[in-house]
């Protein structure tokens, strides 16, 4: 028997298959889930969740920013508030957007309304291009 993963969003499904193995940026650390696992809920960081489908391959990678995974001994369910397949990073246009955000973010007011926004956009963009 295997593990029922899904990668969900606010907008989409990413990822819904049966997995050997998949490590999660859990708040704990780093957390990896084996079928059978102690059920937990947990938040989860910006970072990156690594699903492997079947003994011996490799991982592929997804980019959250953020949410939670339910886990139980036979499911992973990870309701990221943003997320990204790694293979699907056009990672020329994010440099040229996060380079974008940093300078809005350096020309902003102090008391600019934007700068949260800004913020929390240029995180997501380090994430995508590894400058986390």
């Amino acid at each position: 028997m295997a593990l029922q993963c899904d990668i969900v969003t606010p907008v989409s499904k990413l990822f819904s298959g049966e997995i050997e193995f998949v490590v999660l940026p859990a708040a704990e650390g780093e957390m990896g889930i084996y079928e059978k696992h102690d059920p937990i809920v947990t938040t989860l960081n910006a970072g990156t969740v690594r699903v492997t489908e079947e003994p011996s391959a490799e991982a592929v990678t997804y980019f959250v920013a953020g949410g939670y995974a339910e886990i139980d001994t036979e499911h992973v369910i990870i309701l990221a508030d943003r997320a990204q397949a790694a293979a699907e990073v056009d990672v020329e246009a994010a440099q040229k957007t996060l380079s974008d955000l940093k300078e809005r973010l350096a020309e902003s007011a102090d008391d600019d309304t934007q700068k949260p926004f800004l913020t929390s956009e240029i995180e997501w963009y380090s994430l995508l291009v590894g400058e986390n």
